[in-house]
């Protein structure tokens, strides 16, 4: 499987949408959360500790004894120290030991099985190991970086921001940056700002993960009654639905009716859980929300001042909400594969209004 930067959550199947009235409470917790993707797939307890050896791996060994009459003693010094390579067999070359296995095991192992080894041939013999040429406990970063590359991961662990430094970091800003990472068959993808915020997405990477860094603007598009319906960029970190709005010149005074302001989204099932705990899944995946605005209520347009948009948010404003907005949903719909888009909304916005 190639990598790539497709948003990989939004093809899961769903089979119905969830209609919100924003308040107070549904702002506050749907405004700070963030996506927890790369924690929820890719972590791992603790940082990798000793990562097995592979081919190609350069090895430093130093092997010393307690005599100078000892099999490695020299003129100057009680042992000896070289380098090994690991070979296509995964096999290295030890002196008085021979081949020996070293793929697929740690340091300390194989500092363990030469110092054995040795123990019959050397004078009380002590093996150190260390490696100088790390080709196979590697990661690959790619696309809008600096310094694209390979890069070797560090003994002890390396974390996914970690490697994107040593790349040189991204050429856009945090927001404008998606970081997909690889791993095997397994995919995913998250704003780098999202990476930086949320400590737990900052994984351990693994051999072979594969980085892809790529520049991908934020929009949301911009529907109804207004006066420059359109496709937006967002073009700073955060847009509340109130900038959002006045981005497309505003609510047409002609034609919008300030009680029906709608924004459709994808969301995660503990977020919904959250906000409507009646709520109840009827399948696996992300669903399909739809928040609903009344700007004629005191507290509307602060409301819209505190709610955050999301890349890929659709904002509409409708002219009669239990008419104009069942024919938004009957495009949306089409989208998130439910066939009681038109009707069923309709319905549900009537008892909204009402309520």
């Amino acid at each position: 499987m190639a990598i790539t930067s497709e948003r990989v959550e939004t093809s899961l199947p769903i089979d119905s949408y969830v209609i919100v009235q924003l308040d107070e409470p549904v702002v506050r917790t749907i405004g700070p959360w963030r996506p927890h993707t790369f924690a929820d797939r890719f972590a791992i307890r603790s940082g990798p500790r000793g990562q097995p050896l592979g081919i190609g791996d350069v090895i430093d060994i130093r092997i010393m004894e307690a005599g100078d009459n000892g099999l490695f003693a020299n003129t100057q010094t009680r042992g000896a120290q070289f380098q090994a390579q690991i070979d296509e067999t995964g096999n290295i070359f030890v002196p008085y030991v021979g081949r020996m296995r070293a793929a697929g095991r740690t340091t300390e192992v194989l500092r363990e099985a030469i110092q054995t080894a040795l123990a019959d041939k050397a004078i009380q013999p002590q093996v150190l190991l260390g490696v100088v040429g790390n080709q196979a406990n590697a990661a690959v970063v790619v696309g809008d970086v600096a310094k694209p590359g390979k890069y070797p991961l560090n003994v002890g662990g390396t974390k996914l921001l970690d490697m994107v430094a040593l790349a040189g970091g991204s050429r856009f800003t945090t927001y404008e940056t998606t970081v997909t990472l690889k791993r095997k068959t397994e995919a995913a993808s998250i704003l780098l700002e999202d990476l930086v915020l949320v400590p737990s997405n900052n994984v351990y990477l693994m051999p072979d993960d594969e980085i892809l860094l790529s520049f991908a603007p934020q929009t949301y598009t911009l529907l109804g009654a207004v006066y420059r319906p359109s496709e937006i960029k967002f073009e700073t970190k955060t847009v509340t639905l109130a900038e959002a709005v006045a981005r497309g010149g505003g609510l047409n005074t002609l034609a919008a009716d300030a009680s029906g302001i709608f924004v459709f989204r994808f969301e995660e099932p503990h977020l919904v859980k959250a906000i409507r705990p009646d709520w109840q899944p009827k399948s696996a995946g992300k669903v399909p929300v739809v928040y609903r605005l009344n700007l004629l209520e005191p507290k509307g347009l602060f409301l819209a001042r505190q709610m955050w948009l999301r890349d890929k948010d659709i904002v509409y404003v409708a002219t009669a909400p239990s008419v104009e907005f069942a024919k938004f949903l009957d495009i949306v719909g089409r989208t998130v594969s439910t066939g009681r888009a038109g009707v069923g909304l309709a319905n549900d916005i009537k008892v909204l209004k009402n309520n």
